[in-house]
């Protein structure tokens, strides 16, 4: 009698899993070998935690950052008139961003198509308005992309 209350004593402030260990007779070394196999099992459970939860948090720090600034800008010359091509995705006042940056570069819209259904797409003519300026194929692409990525991070902010 004395010696099952003391087991009931003892096996109570042990955690769940050493009860079920100490109701197998077992040897004392025995015994340390199971507790130590269970330490190792949760220790590596907790590194798999970790591990995963890392994993999560760069999830979550890519889908926080923007995806991909999808533009693309094209320009082609065709004698004295430019075909421009632009599409990327919608924002705030990007058509008028563009327009005044044509009207920037010295460049009038003879002709424009503009959408804005699922992504913002753009096809216009331009023609310089004066000879004295001449713009280069490269040159216009590079201002109307800084014009595009200036105006997302502006949106971004």
């Amino acid at each position: 009698m004395v010696a099952s209350d003391q087991k009931k004593r003892a096996s109570q402030g042990k955690p769940h899993f050493l009860k079920t260990l100490t109701h197998f007779k077992l040897s004392k070394h025995e015994e340390s070998m199971e507790i130590r196999e269970a330490l190792l099992h949760i220790a590596m459970l907790k590194f798999k935690i970790e591990a995963l939860q890392r994993k999560c948090e760069h999830f979550n720090i890519i889908r926080r950052k923007p995806l991909h600034q999808f533009q693309e800008v094209k320009v082609e010359k065709n004698g004295e008139k430019f075909q421009v091509k632009i599409k990327s995705l919608k924002g705030d006042n990007k058509l008028l961003n563009i327009l005044e940056t044509f009207e920037e570069m010295g460049l009038s819209v003879a002709q424009a198509r503009v959408s804005c259904r699922v992504s913002f797409d753009m096809e216009a003519i331009v023609v310089p308005q004066s000879k004295d300026k001449l713009w280069s194929v490269d040159d216009m692409i590079q201002t109307l992309v800084k014009s595009l990525s200036s105006q997302m991070a502006n949106c971004n902010i």
